[in-house]
């Protein structure tokens, strides 16, 4: 879950997810918001433990982030900790896209 802080830098201050950025993961989020062409979009929010906020419109991320969300409280529970790579693929019709890989 995002503090209000935390949203608030995703808003209007965060990094881009770059392939092979590796994050260690304090928090995830998302929040609703319009793409360059005004369709609808879920931005997706994660914080490093350094305070560093990344943001991204990804579809295949916004997808893994509940899952992430539940990897860092069972990590916090466990007094571990979580990090994910950013990866870019390739679809089979040649399209680009981001998703994380757990580490």
């Amino acid at each position: 879950m995002l503090s209000k802080k935390e949203l608030f830098n995703a808003r209007s201050s965060s990094e881009e997810l770059t392939e092979g950025l590796v994050i260690e993961v304090k928090a995830v989020g998302t929040y609703p918001d319009k793409d360059k062409d005004g369709n609808d979009v879920n931005v997706s929010v994660i914080v490093d433990k350094d305070g560093t906020v990344y943001a991204g419109i990804s579809s295949t991320v916004a997808e893994s982030i509940p899952m992430l969300d539940e990897l860092i409280t069972e990590a916090d529970e466990n007094g571990e900790s979580v990090s994910v790579e950013v990866i870019q693929k390739t679809s089979k019709n040649g399209r680009k896209f981001t998703q994380l890989k757990a580490l």
